[in-house]
Protein backbone atom coordinates (compact mmCIF):
# COMPACT_ATOMS: atom_id res chain seq x y z
CA UNK A 1 0.00 0.00 0.00
CA UNK A 2 1.26 3.34 -1.01
CA UNK A 3 1.60 6.35 1.37
CA UNK A 4 -1.13 7.98 -0.08
CA UNK A 5 -3.00 4.91 0.19
CA UNK A 6 -2.90 5.05 3.44
CA UNK A 7 -3.37 8.21 4.02
CA UNK A 8 -6.48 7.88 2.03
CA UNK A 9 -7.81 5.13 4.02
CA UNK A 10 -6.79 7.22 7.41
CA UNK A 11 -9.08 9.84 5.90
CA UNK A 12 -12.15 7.66 5.45
CA UNK A 13 -12.02 5.54 8.62
CA UNK A 14 -11.97 8.53 10.25
CA UNK A 15 -14.53 10.16 8.43
CA UNK A 16 -17.00 7.34 9.03
CA UNK A 17 -15.80 7.14 12.47
CA UNK A 18 -15.97 10.58 13.83
CA UNK A 19 -17.23 12.66 10.84
CA UNK A 20 -16.61 14.78 8.23
CA UNK A 21 -14.31 17.80 9.85
CA UNK A 22 -11.99 14.92 11.69
CA UNK A 23 -9.08 15.16 9.56
CA UNK A 24 -8.81 18.67 9.32
CA UNK A 25 -9.29 18.83 13.45
CA UNK A 26 -6.98 16.60 13.35
CA UNK A 27 -4.56 18.89 11.10
CA UNK A 28 -5.34 21.43 13.57
CA UNK A 29 -4.41 20.07 16.56
CA UNK A 30 -1.26 18.91 15.28
CA UNK A 31 -0.26 22.78 14.25
CA UNK A 32 -1.12 23.81 18.38
CA UNK A 33 0.66 21.04 19.57
CA UNK A 34 4.18 22.07 17.95
CA UNK A 35 3.36 25.44 18.27
CA UNK A 36 3.74 24.84 21.84
CA UNK A 37 6.36 22.69 21.70
CA UNK A 38 8.13 25.29 19.69
CA UNK A 39 7.40 28.25 21.83
CA UNK A 40 8.49 26.26 25.17
CA UNK A 41 11.80 25.19 23.29
CA UNK A 42 12.87 28.91 22.51
CA UNK A 43 11.76 30.41 25.84
CA UNK A 44 8.80 32.06 24.74
CA UNK A 45 6.49 30.87 27.01
CA UNK A 46 7.62 32.11 30.54
CA UNK A 47 6.40 34.85 33.14
CA UNK A 48 2.84 34.40 32.74
CA UNK A 49 3.18 35.18 29.04
CA UNK A 50 1.46 32.62 26.76
CA UNK A 51 0.86 32.53 23.29
CA UNK A 52 -1.16 29.54 21.28
CA UNK A 53 -2.44 28.90 17.97
CA UNK A 54 -6.20 29.71 17.23
CA UNK A 55 -6.54 28.88 13.56
CA UNK A 56 -5.18 28.43 10.65
CA UNK A 57 -6.68 30.07 7.34
CA UNK A 58 -5.02 29.79 4.08
CA UNK A 59 -1.66 28.97 5.39
CA UNK A 60 -1.31 31.56 7.80
CA UNK A 61 -1.51 30.67 11.65
CA UNK A 62 -3.68 32.68 13.49
CA UNK A 63 -1.48 32.99 17.14
CA UNK A 64 -2.71 34.79 20.06
CA UNK A 65 -0.49 36.29 22.63
CA UNK A 66 -1.19 37.01 26.43
CA UNK A 67 0.96 40.22 26.49
CA UNK A 68 1.75 43.30 23.92
CA UNK A 69 5.45 42.19 24.72
CA UNK A 70 5.33 38.76 23.63
CA UNK A 71 3.37 39.85 20.77
CA UNK A 72 6.46 41.94 19.19
CA UNK A 73 8.60 39.19 19.90
CA UNK A 74 6.77 36.62 18.14
CA UNK A 75 6.17 38.68 15.05
CA UNK A 76 9.74 39.46 14.85
CA UNK A 77 10.56 35.76 14.71
CA UNK A 78 7.60 34.60 12.66
CA UNK A 79 9.60 33.29 9.97
CA UNK A 80 11.64 31.04 12.24
CA UNK A 81 8.79 30.05 14.37
CA UNK A 82 7.08 28.87 11.25
CA UNK A 83 9.60 26.99 9.76
CA UNK A 84 10.14 25.24 13.48
CA UNK A 85 6.78 24.69 13.59
CA UNK A 86 6.21 23.23 9.85
CA UNK A 87 9.89 21.23 10.94
CA UNK A 88 7.80 19.95 14.00
CA UNK A 89 4.73 18.55 12.33
CA UNK A 90 7.06 16.21 9.40
CA UNK A 91 5.87 12.81 9.62
CA UNK A 92 3.50 13.51 12.07
CA UNK A 93 0.27 11.48 11.81
CA UNK A 94 -2.45 14.07 10.84
CA UNK A 95 -0.29 16.84 10.06
CA UNK A 96 -1.56 17.89 6.99
CA UNK A 97 -1.19 21.38 7.08
CA UNK A 98 1.57 23.82 6.43
CA UNK A 99 2.40 27.44 7.64
CA UNK A 100 3.63 30.08 5.09
CA UNK A 101 3.17 32.70 7.85
CA UNK A 102 1.95 34.10 11.08
CA UNK A 103 -0.49 37.00 12.00
CA UNK A 104 -0.08 37.81 15.92
CA UNK A 105 -2.57 39.82 18.11
CA UNK A 106 -2.84 40.42 21.67
CA UNK A 107 -5.67 38.67 23.69
CA UNK A 108 -6.09 38.50 27.89
CA UNK A 109 -5.42 34.57 28.89
CA UNK A 110 -7.94 34.15 32.06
Amino acid sequence: MSREEAGAAVQRALLSCIGPGAAEEIARAQVRLAWEEVVDEVGLSRAGMRSRVVGVANGIGQVEASEPILANELRLRAEALTWAVNQRMVGRPGATMVLRGLTVSVHRFE
